[in-house]
């Protein structure tokens, strides 16, 4: 098993990141997967973990990552690097903010408030995120709590795509029945310009202000790449539909491991097979919402010009019928990002807490103007916002 090589022996000149007590409420959790990358250097321990990994492809689309190569250490440091940066007072953000420019042409960088609209445009959020791209470019400015320790950030990012994403993609090849070489040319390196880690916050609010966004921070949705890497903490507030009953369970948390979700672009390239994750996060638990819950998030997807379009000639798929593109209109991924910024399968997915109009707030309240000169990634032309309904979730 490789493990990430950093050199921690310089300390991190701030406040460290302390992990909060768990939760002592009873909550519904959801049974996760585990897939244990120590297997992976053996044959068999291999093929063990194609199953388990098509278990919750197949089931959930969320799973647990242990033995993942990243050392307790670094995973602090990484909390500490996101506590640091997120607590920082507004007035220190602001020159960070990410533009209307980038922000149209899908370029995830700097920082994001929480709070209205605002200049920038976009949708109401209860949350406050910082990011960073993988290939970040080099003039791009971040905050002096972040500065001597970028080096370190990248290499956390690089080793997330190039030891723990592609262990994943080899293990998506063998299910599939194709060679690996396939499966990796979909996220060959530098194909994408919008990968990149997410440093977030949920910040305490008042009872008032979250009843208005019906208890949620983060409303029911679905990723749109590939897998959503997330550093597991102690406060209870992620959520995942579970679609045998329909119901909203939570995930529970595992010390120092990896939590991962399936995203958007990885159902279309399995024809459906793999399932996108239904997720969200919520207010915590009466003895947890007076903390922040300090999120590490690394968001991985495939190659800008990929057709998302079910992998070629995988046997298993052709023997499934799902061998074809799932929609009826096929993108390349920058393009599937600039079409769903701008309404493309926007759904309501909390069924259990239905708005109601004058006393909840809308998540979906919004859009992304595009400036003047816009160009996005992708050669996507615009469709308008569909009208959303509750959908009916089918086991």
């Amino acid at each position: 098993m490789s493990d990430i090589k950093i050199d921690t022996s310089k300390p991190i000149d701030l406040p460290p990141w302390t992990p909060p007590p768990p939760t002592k409420e009873k909550l519904e959790y959801v049974k996760l997967v585990n897939i244990d990358l120590a297997k992976f250097d053996d044959p068999e321990g291999r093929k063990e973990l194609a199953r388990d990994l098509y278990e919750a492809a197949t089931g959930h689309g969320f799973l647990t990552l242990t033995n993942h190569g990243i050392s307790d250490e670094v995973y602090m440091r990484q909390m500490t690097l996101a506590n640091a940066a997120m607590t920082l007072p507004p007035e220190e953000k602001a020159p960070y903010e990410v533009t209307p420019q980038e922000d149209a042409r899908g370029l995830y960088v700097g920082y994001k408030p929480s709070g209205p609209l605002g200049h920038k445009g976009g949708f109401p959020k209860q949350l406050d995120h910082y990011n960073i791209l993988v290939h970040d470019p080099k003039n791009r400015a971040h905050p002096p709590v972040l500065r001597p320790h970028l080096e370190e950030i990248y290499q956390v990012m690089h080793f997330i795509r190039a030891s723990i994403l592609k262990k994943l993609l080899t293990l998506v090849a063998m299910i599939l029945e194709v060679p690996e070489e396939v499966v990796l040319a979909t996220h060959a390196e530098g194909g994408s310009k919008t990968e990149y880690i997410r440093y977030m916050l949920c910040a305490p609010r008042s009872k008032e202000e979250s009843a208005k966004y019906r208890d949620i921070f983060l409303s029911g949705h679905t990723d749109w790449g590939t897998w959503t890497f997330l550093f597991s903490q102690p406060i209870a507030a992620l959520q995942v539909l579970d679609h045998r009953d329909q119901k909203y369970k939570y995930v529970e948390h595992l010390p120092k491991a990896l939590v991962v979700n399936f995203g958007e672009a990885l159902e279309l390239l399995t024809g459906g097979l793999f399932k996108a994750t239904i997720h969200r996060v919520v207010e915590p638990r009466e003895d947890q919402r007076h903390l922040n819950r300090i999120g590490v998030i690394y968001f991985a997807r495939p190659c800008d010009d990929r057709q998302l379009v079910p992998i070629e000639n995988s046997p298993l798929l052709q023997r499934l019928g799902a061998d074809k593109p799932v929609d009826d209109r096929v993108f390349c991924m920058a393009d599937y990002l600039d079409a769903r910024k701008h309404g493309y399968k926007r759904i309501e997915f909390d069924i259990d807490r239905p708005a109601e109009p004058g006393k909840h707030a809308d998540f979906f309240d919004g859009e992304y103007p595009d400036p003047e000169d816009h160009k996005s990634l992708g050669k996507f032309d615009n469709v308008p916002r569909p009208k959303y309904v509750i959908p009916t979730i089918k086991a």
